[in-house]
């Protein structure tokens, strides 16, 4: 792919890209119509803004790498379709005896389903044409603790404070994420802020507007609720407006194996 296009890493536009979303937040991108991409400081992973923690030394003087930093903001989704480990990282569900009903329902995830060019067409609608080499998206690059930090020291040290300075190398540092995630395999979509002004509202988040019928192509409910669950949340999702289609994979639904044993 041309080194212009936003994609980054080996990525194949229109493979599903899957995000698991909590239920309340689903619910706002149908209701406002909008995704919303934070800033690293708001990530749980400390090493996944480790340039911002950073310091270099100009002229004996350390000073903050961060200072040095455009302001990025990322959304993560992930190309692993159905996991276990991800279902219970990013979802709760704890059922009461009597009625079987999720006593967490805030804490309940929902598996939505894309593709990275869509992601990255939304992205590029929302900024105006001279800065669409401000958004990404890309495959996550996975190492170890010291290896992220080498990379980080090596490029520091060859360009000194303008080592991210660029969209695409402030993005791709973006991508770096230790091997403890990567069961993930991650894929981040990335904006890089370059606009002089940004609207003042946009220091921790951005909204970029889309068409949630347009850019999920489906739904899925964790897999562990009761039916009767998984209807009143398609219902509500229908009554907000999305039109799409719904899976149930019966990942944790129980079967009965029959074998036909022939007599000798």
């Amino acid at each position: 792919m041309p080194e212009d296009d936003g994609f980054i890493g080996p990525l194949n536009p229109d493979e599903p890209v899957y995000r698991i979303y909590p239920l309340w937040f689903f619910e706002e991108a149908l209701r406002l119509k909008t995704l919303v991409l934070l800033t690293p400081n708001k990530w749980d992973d400390p090493f996944e803004f480790l340039p911002e923690r950073s310091a270099i030394d100009l002229e004996g003087v350390q000073t903050p790498l961060e200072g040095f930093l455009k302001p990025a903001f990322a959304q993560c989704w992930s190309r692993t379709k159905e996991s276990d480990t991800l279902w219970r990282a990013y979802s709760r569900v704890s059922k009461d005896p009597h009625t079987r009903r999720n006593i967490h329902p805030r804490e309940e995830g929902v598996q939505v389903r894309s593709t990275p060019r869509k992601l990255l067409d939304a992205l590029r609608k929302w900024v105006s044409p001279d800065y669409i080499d401000s958004c990404f998206i890309g495959t996550a690059r996975y190492g170890s603790a010291e290896q992220i930090q080498q990379f980080i020291a090596n490029r520091v040290g060859q360009h000194r404070e303008a080592a991210f300075t660029k969209a695409r190398d402030r993005a791709e540092v973006l991508l770096l994420k230790r091997l403890a995630f990567v069961h993930e395999k991650e894929v981040r979509l990335i904006y890089v802020e370059q606009r002089k002004e940004p609207p003042p509202e946009e220091k921790e988040l951005i909204r970029v507007p889309i068409d949630p019928n347009a850019l999920f192509d489906e739904v899925a409910f964790d897999p562990r609720l009761e039916p009767f669950e998984r209807c009143e949340h398609e219902d509500r999702s229908r009554k907000l407006k999305y039109s799409g289609p719904f899976r149930d994979d019966g990942l944790y639904r129980g079967c009965l194996l029959q074998i036909i044993v022939e007599k000798p």
